[in-house]
């Protein structure tokens, strides 16, 4: 009985030596049947920007957007048999059609492109539980592609992450079985879901942050300021988390916002007083809903003067630094939560998580207060609704 092809998949050729006694270093090679692609990368650079592993991705999506030259009926009916249908196929499918629609396709192609080197030998029939946590075991030894200096002592991949791509998998192989129909659907193994902490901001912890972002350091219970330029330096910071205190909107709407009207950005406007959360041309998500958001009278006049001193720079971007759009906050966050003496856990999400932990006790309706927020009423109340004073008050009048 012929063996089945393993399809396109990395071959560690080991270093030979020359006739000239020189030695050759140990080389990846694309091997794909009969085909052998040099990657001119060594085991140093077996994953990363330009490594064997992005190499073998590329490879593998440009041979499957070649068109199959057989008829057309075989070909169908091989579509439709999982042990004839490598999963390389399945996402190069998808990462060319259902995936470029999403609302973020280029996070979508990042996890097409990690689970290809892995996945590419294997055949839909072979997707199972255990091979899935094989997979899971093997993104979890991984370093985090931003560590790319010292990867060796780099952060891990956490479990979370490889979810996310195996919920890819998923995803393709459904999108696959739509258009094919599949003789059998394999089910995606994933691991438990971990439970996100609702924690929030008090509102002295609150001051703390922001007195930090002008540029103060608590040290020995006694406040100080380091440096004379260190309130220029966090002046975006402090945008960020009056902005998202007040709006509970999440990290990616408040640090893409503009001034003007765009098909693709967030933007303030400020005459009728309301926060777009997304773009003209961006389409609503299923989950994590943007809805326009009406701005607190307090935060109206801070973005009104903001707006006056940006226009008269010629800057469009309601977050920046140095005029120049901020795409993350992250690293400034952590230096400002460190001056302020606070927990190092305390990361910028914490603030849509105060912001409906205050609406919540301040008694906010929750129909008003989950469209305010972009969450469905369930979800607001499943989390944040023990914060409200009259939480299960009818009952503990009952004891007296």
């Amino acid at each position: 009985m012929s063996r089945h092809a393993k399809g396109p998949r990395l071959y560690l050729r080991k270093g030979r030596r020359k006739a000239d006694g020189s030695v050759l270093p140990d080389r990846y090679f694309i091997r794909d049947g009969t085909v052998e692609i040099g990657t001119g990368c060594g085991p140093d650079r077996l994953s990363g920007a330009g490594g064997a592993e992005e190499q073998l991705a590329e490879y593998i999506l440009a041979k499957m957007a070649q068109p199959a030259a057989v008829p057309d009926d075989i070909e169908r009916a091989r579509k439709s048999d999982p042990t004839q249908v490598f999963v390389a196929e399945v996402l190069a499918e998808y990462a060319a059609g259902a995936a470029t629609e999403l609302a973020d396709p280029g996070k979508e192609a990042n996890f097409i492109e990690t689970l290809l080197p892995w996945w590419s030998e294997y055949r839909v029939s072979d997707v199972r539980r255990s091979l899935c946590k094989a997979y899971v075991e093997k993104r979890t030894a991984d370093p985090i592609k931003a560590y790319r200096k010292d990867p060796a002592n780099a952060p891990r991949v956490s479990d979370q992450t490889a979810r996310r791509e195996l919920e890819c998998l998923s995803t393709a192989i459904g999108k696959w079985n739509e258009e094919h129909h599949l003789r059998h659907l394999p089910k995606v193994w994933l691991p438990a879901k971990a439970e996100t902490p609702r924690d929030a901001l008090t509102r002295s912890q609150a001051a703390l942050i922001l007195w930090a972002s002008m540029g103060w350091q608590l040290k020995d219970g006694k406040w100080r300021r380091p440096s004379t330029n260190a309130r220029t330096n966090r002046m975006h910071l402090r945008r960020f988390i009056l902005i998202s205190l007040y709006t509970g909107s999440r990290s990616g709407v408040t640090t893409t916002a503009l001034w003007e009207q765009s098909p693709q950005n967030p933007w303030a406007d400020l005459d009728s007083g309301i926060l777009y959360r997304r773009g003209r041309d961006q389409r609503e998500q299923r989950t994590k809903l943007r809805p326009v958001v009406k701005f607190p009278r307090r935060l109206l006049a801070h973005m009104e003067r903001w707006r006056r001193l940006d226009q008269e720079r010629g800057i469009a971007s309601v977050i920046h630094f140095n005029k120049e759009p901020v795409q993350k906050v992250k690293t400034a966050m952590r230096s400002c939560v460190a001056d302020a003496g606070l927990d190092p856990e305390i990361s910028a999400h914490w603030f849509r998580h105060t912001c409906a932990t205050w609406l919540m006790e301040r008694g906010a309706d929750p129909w008003e207060a989950a469209g305010f927020l972009g969450m469905s009423v369930t979800m607001l109340l499943k989390n944040y609704g023990h914060h409200r004073p009259d939480y299960q008050a009818g009952v503990s009048k009952l004891f007296g």
